[in-house]
């Protein structure tokens, strides 16, 4: 099946920002569904050209945007990297302004979330409020933060107060993560965290929209993220059975060598969800981009099968 790609701009929450989003759609015949990424914090859409395709040519319409301060969703380079406090909040509505655009392009079709790294932490925040008109919910490089964390989280934004003043995101959680990615990965790279393949750092340290240095400010709203994403979600704000897949590298810092990943299934588990994980024991944080990433590709599409229905979802 052929692919249609398309490109645009919508009015940020923000109400100073334009944001750039992409479109991958099945050409000539109706979406069997549609899926959302979200993407990482320091992310942009265009690095998920090659799954995206992959998905719409399977007969799924997929959507991404780059969040503000990030990607092309600055109206300047020098934009980019830098948030005002308070903004994460305004990167969850665009998100949900993208997931209505979504909606009214493609009526009646099953609606897919899928979450990457902290863009997991954003989808957790929206499953709370949007699963009754979710099919399902990918959650890729996902984590769970311990508790102390998410009750008394002024020892987390203490540790991001100490951060330079002007950090990439790749070096924030590598210090955030920090003894865990020294015990694993044997080299002194700021990146080892992402993956093990030299072809997947490479690509990123080329592309000119990633490795930017972000303020301190933008490094708080990503932590921000990253606490509410990991509160619990009420049993009532989550459909009974509610079909969620994790998936993350068996090697990823990030989600604690596969225990945050289990420890975030288990949430919800616990609130009537019906999670499964699946971990691939030699990946690190980048599934999406690491070598083998047929399979993860794979592992999405079977999930969004078994979970593609004919009945009209309402948007609320």
């Amino acid at each position: 099946m052929s692919v249609l790609k398309t490109q645009g701009f919508y009015a940020s929450n923000n109400q100073r920002s334009m944001v750039r989003a992409v479109l991958w759609e099945p050409k000539g015949a109706p979406a069997a569904g549609v899926v959302q990424i979200l993407p990482s914090f320091a992310d942009h859409a265009g690095r998920y050209d090659e799954f995206a395709r992959f998905l719409a040519k399977e007969g799924y319409a997929v959507g991404c945007a780059d969040h503000i301060g990030t990607g092309l969703s600055v109206a300047a380079d020098g934009e980019r990297g830098a948030l005002l406090p308070g903004e994460h909040m305004d990167m969850l509505r665009d998100a949900d302004t993208l997931r209505r655009i979504l909606y009214k392009r493609h009526p009646g079709a099953p609606y897919f979330l899928i979450g990457v790294g902290v863009g997991s932490f954003m989808a957790r925040i929206l499953l709370g409020a949007f699963s009754s008109s979710m099919a399902g919910a990918v959650l890729i490089g996902a984590s769970q933060l311990p508790d102390w964390a998410v009750v008394f989280r002024e020892p987390l934004e203490r540790l991001g107060e100490a951060l330079p003043e002007s950090v990439s995101s790749a070096a924030a959680f590598n210090v955030l993560f920090g003894k865990l990615t020294r015990k694993l990965y044997k080299d002194d790279s700021e990146l080892s965290w992402l993956s093990s393949s030299e072809r997947a750092l490479a690509e990123y340290i080329a592309d000119p929209l990633l490795g930017f240095p972000q303020t301190r400010e933008m490094t708080g709203e990503m932590l921000e993220l990253l606490i509410k994403g990991s509160a619990a979600v009420p049993a009532e704000k989550i459909v009974p059975g509610f079909p969620l897949l994790f998936l993350s590298g068996g090697k990823d810092s990030v989600g604690l060598f596969g225990r945050g990943v289990v420890n975030a299934s288990d949430l919800y588990m616990k609130c009537g969800a019906s999670p499964e994980t699946v971990l691939y024991p030699v990946m690190r944080h980048e599934i999406l981009h690491e070598d083998g990433r047929e399979k993860v590709f794979a592992d999405v599409l079977r999930f969004l099968k078994e979970n593609t229905f004919a009945e009209e979802v309402p948007c609320s």
